[in-house]
């Protein structure tokens, strides 16, 4: 038992006081392989039996037993302080088992944890709803109850109604929202400050109303409050966030008309001014013409002329016949003008909500826009002092003109609206829009980071952040030298011949043979077993995992209550098929108003990330999990999107010919771990994957904790590998013209007696990343905290120029940990196959995915974001059942080979991949009846080549 129960605590630091029947099976293999004899009786330990064999364990693993007294108030402070970075309670979970394992604790048991958590929690609220209740004005209290009572267009419900497109009816909701609560902001702003509440917080406050929905009143009245702060907050920003997408996108849609209108003006008035040649000839004949009176005035003639063709026409011919034609610029503001309606409509009125701020480059910009504010709002124009103030390049002041030589106001504002857009990277801020805003504002504040940088530090629990960055960076150094040696020896030393090519030119080229792009879907085991239903494995699922208690009701009321189970399953699959309640509801034994009720009150994406979880921790503890691993002792995970074309217009559907052909989509981003999607998150198509790389890994709540991250090329940036390093994660990308990278990274050289020498193009600039490491620190520590992420850390420092001190930082830290990571791709096959197969797997992933979806013409029919992600929430769901119900006959098929001996069939199953769906009914009619009998596993695998059940005796 002593063997037994170190091994456990080895794995897992806890304490237990296991039952001989529980563990029969782990001592009959210790004593089979450790201690080989006649076996052992049943027995249990006693008490202080089992206080001795832990002490032994303790001694033996350094730890300490857990100790109410000595370590639950340390914990609670520990947990308080991660509590105001976010105080969701599996993250207060994980940061508690994290702590024990830095102090070397056993962590306490699970209920133990449970009541320390929520005592935090409750002492956390408790400290908001009484900051709240101070410094809260009886007239904002009474707003905020309005909202709540209210049945009016924009009470609770109307704010919760929010755009779904960049269409004007949608933005003008946003409009709408922004003025109704403009005047509140000020108060909730500064009450919101006071709270200190971090931007996850924040986010995760402004969720539980429309987590509660109606039902919100039955909240304490301090929590309504809280809540309804941040949700005011929260909504103020989108809505301004929206206002200012919406304007870039019209600015933007409206300059790309432009052009395509001018470029075909101008072509068609050529082509005019050619057919018009012969009137032109008319014309000219006007003056060889004896019958015309030399005597008339040329006022006259002219008259005759342009009877014959108008003047603009004329023009043309005259610009046709110099060989000439008329100025694209001219054609782009005749556009311009036709669009009076969109300028002085819904683009000024979008313009006029925001504020803008300028850094040294772009202030006059900024006061220039705020001066047009001004105006816009006073007098419906701009003044000539502002006109005055518009820079514009030389060729398009004189359009800037009227007909008069006076300045147009009309293309003025037009001209100053084109700048916004390019410039909103950084140049220009919105310090209101979390989005728009400056990076610094993102970051710890400077005051507490000056004050409390150490503290922040230590509690990081980073260890690339709490070492000395002199040491860190040159003991980097060092390491990156010596591989330089080593990888330069290899290339000399080994057959080079499938890692450096030279060809007739005398030129290298790098050729690095990768792993094979395997298909890894529907093994043949799968083939032999016989078809089951898709709600039938959910069922069979459900059975082991017990996913569905994670779906509580909004309230907390009917806790792990299954009279809604049958229903919830039918959501989940009409969902992750696309057919949506209605759909499934018309090829099932459901209702739609029965589902549509039971989605409204169970299905949230918080359920059903923890319905994730549930089945990927029980697809973990399956005995075929430990041979999904790529390394050994690693967790190897990959990060992919995938493309799915949407029926309707939101906010983040873009048009990709090469994806969606005239249509529009979005891209799912999914990591995958060891078979299993361990989250995902829905981007736009326009996005880029690799700004979302690091989120998914931090935001990942799973027991699956990846150690190594693969990508293909779209995942890599100019940050990336500095950011996973930074936070123990190791970056390892395939690049599709690896050549080429390796190219603009290294330089191979011969030396004086001619032996390969491989050096850096360009020199680490080693002392800029010492000289900006507290910024780095900070900025990772922000991090950390939440307090922002990764795509919008990405999206702000791409607006810096190259030179820019903290960009060159960070982009030299990353150059660091990347030379690092290709020299070890250069010299080691086995890495280079495992960054493959990890892909490989994504891939596979993709394909069960859009095998679920093109059950209904795989088009995601969500009418809003939220709508969207929560449908791919259940497609994930869908999908990880199905793994796990495959992983499942994997492990009994495993278990039967490695009973009979049959050494070749365990490889083979040790090989097998659980993605597949062949033996799945994904079609077809539903029936979620609990009639219907439950297929039993040993039955459908009875069909399987050399199977046979292993009976527990």
């Amino acid at each position: 038992m002593f063997v037994l129960l170190l091994g456990y605590f080895k794995a897992k630091p806890i304490t237990l006081t296991p039952g001989f029947h529980q563990v029969k099976h782990d001592l009959a293999y210790i004593c089979q392989s450790v201690f080989p004899g006649t076996g052992l009786r049943p027995f249990n330990l006693s008490k202080k039996e089992l206080e001795r064999v832990y002490q032994r364990i303790m001694i033996l693993c350094d730890y300490r037993r857990w100790n109410a007294r000595e370590h639950e108030q340390i914990l609670m402070r520990y947990l308080a302080d991660q509590a105001s970075a976010w105080s969701s309670p599996r993250h207060l979970f994980d940061a508690a088992v994290e702590y024990s394992s830095i102090e070397r604790v056993a962590i306490p048991g699970y209920s133990t944890l449970q009541k320390i958590i929520s005592r935090v929690l409750v002492q956390q609220h408790s400290a908001l709803a009484s900051q709240v209740k101070e410094t809260l004005s009886d007239d904002l209290k009474n707003q905020l109850q309005s909202l709540l009572e209210t049945k009016c267009t924009l009470g609770l419900k109307g704010l919760r109604q929010s755009a779904r497109n960049f269409t004007s009816p949608e933005l003008d909701k946003e409009l709408a929202i922004h003025q109704h609560i403009q005047h509140w902001m000020p108060e909730v702003l500064s009450t919101v400050k006071a709270l200190s509440l971090s931007e996850k917080n924040l986010n995760y406050f402004a969720e539980r109303v429309d987590y509660y929905g109606s039902k919100l009143k039955r909240q304490p009245q301090t929590r309504q409050q809280l809540y309804l702060l941040c949700y005011l907050q929260f909504r103020w920003q989108q809505a301004l966030e929206r206002i200012a997408d919406g304007f870039i996108h019209h600015v933007r849609q409206t300059q790309h008309k432009a052009k395509a209108f001018a470029q075909e003006s101008v072509y068609l008035e050529w082509q005019k001014a050619a057919n018009n040649v012969s009137k032109a000839a008319n014309i000219l004949s006007l003056f060889t013409d004896s019958s015309v009176d030399p005597e008339q005035s040329f006022g006259r003639v002219r008259e005759q002329a342009l009877s014959m063709l108008p003047l603009r026409e004329l023009e043309s011919v005259c610009l046709f016949l110099n060989d000439q034609k008329r100025s694209v610029e001219e054609a782009l503001w005749q556009y311009y003008d036709q669009r009076e309606a969109l300028r002085t409509g819904l683009l000024r009125s979008l313009f006029l909500c925001l504020h803008f701020e300028g850094n040294e480059e772009t202030q006059r910009l900024a006061m220039t826009l705020q001066q047009a504010s001004i105006d816009l709002k006073t007098h419906g124009k701009l003044s000539l002092e502002t006109m005055n103030l518009v820079r514009v390049p030389a060729r398009q002041r004189p359009h800037l003109r009227n007909k008069q030589e006076q300045p147009d106001p009309g293309r003025h504002e037009w001209a100053l609206y084109q700048q916004i857009p390019r410039r909103l990277n950084g140049q220009l801020t919105l310090p209101d829009v979390a989005k728009y805003r400056s990076l610094e504002d993102d970051l710890v504040e400077k005051s507490r980071w000056q004050r409390d940088k150490d503290t922040l530090l230590d509690s990081s629990q980073l260890p690339k952040l709490m070492a000395h960055s002199d040491e860190l960076v040159q003991n980097m150094m060092r390491q990156l030298n010596s591989r330089l040696e080593e990888v330069s020896t290899y290339l000399e030393d080994s057959d080079n011949r499938n890692v450096i090519l030279r060809n007739p030119q005398g030129k290298r080229h790098w050729r690095l043979p990768g792993g094979n792009k395997k298909q890894l879907v529907n093994n043949p085991f799968f083939q032999q077993i016989p078809t089951t239903s898709v709600a039938d494995v959910l069922r069979m699922v459900d059975r082991d995992t017990a996913f569905i208690d994670c779906f509580e009701h909004v309230l907390g009321s009917h806790a792990h209550s299954r009279r809604h189970e049958f229903d919830l399953l039918a959501i989940l699959i009409g969902n992750a098929t696309n057919q949506g309640i209605y759909g499934i509801a018309q090829i099932s034994d459901r209702t739609y108003d029965q589902l549509s009720t039971i989605q409204a009150n169970y299905l949230r994406l918080e359920t059903l990330q923890a319905a994730n979880d549930q089945i990927n921790n029980a697809t973990a503890r399956l005995q075929i999990f430990r041979h999904y691993q790529i390394q050994e002792d690693l967790v190897h995970a990959s990060a992919d999107g995938q493309k799915f074309e949407t029926r309707r217009e939101t906010f983040k559907t873009r048009y990709s010919s090469k994806y969606f052909g005239t249509q529009k989509g979005i891209s799912a981003m999914t990591l995958i771990a060891n078979h299993a999607a361990i989250n995902a998150r829905v981007i736009g198509a326009n996005e880029h994957e690799s700004h979302y790389v690091f989120d998914l890994l931090m935001s990942n709540t799973s027991e699956i904790i990846p150690e190594v991250l693969s990508t293909d090329t779209h995942g890599v940036n100019h940050v990336n590998f500095a950011l996973l390093d930074l936070f123990g994660f190791q970056f390892a990308p395939r690049y599709a013209q690896v050549g080429r990278v390796l190219n603009d990274l290294f330089d191979v050289k011969e030396t004086a007696d001619q032996r390969i020498r491989l050096k850096l193009k360009n020199p680490i600039k080693h002392k800029r990343i010492q000289q900006h490491w507290d910024t780095i620190a900070r900025i990772a520590i922000s991090l950390k905290e939440r307090r922002t992420t990764q795509a919008s850390l990405v999206r702000k420092l791409s607006g810096y120029k190259k030179n820019h001190p903290l960009l060159e930082a960070l982009t030299e830290y990353n150059r660091l940990v990347k030379a690092q990571y290709l020299l070890s791709y250069i010299s080691d096959a086995s890495l280079r196959q495992y960054v493959q197969r990890a892909l490989n797997r994504g891939e596979a992933y993709h394909q069960l995915r859009r095998a679920i979806s093109n059950v209904n013409g795989d088009q995601f029919r969500g009418s809003s974001d939220e709508e969207i992600q929560l449908w791919n929430e259940c497609a994930r769901l869908v999908a990880n059942a199905i793994i796990y119900f495959n992983s499942s006959i994997l492990s009994r098929l495993l278990n039967s080979f490695e009973h009979q001996d049959d050494a070749a069939k365990v490889d083979i199953v040790k090989q097998a991949s659980p993605v597949a769906w062949y033996n799945i009914n994904l079609k077809g009619t539903y029936s979620f009846e609990l009639s219907e009998k439950l297929p039993d596993l040993e039955e459908l695998m009875a069909s399987i080549d050399g199977y046979k059940p292993v009976l527990e005796k």
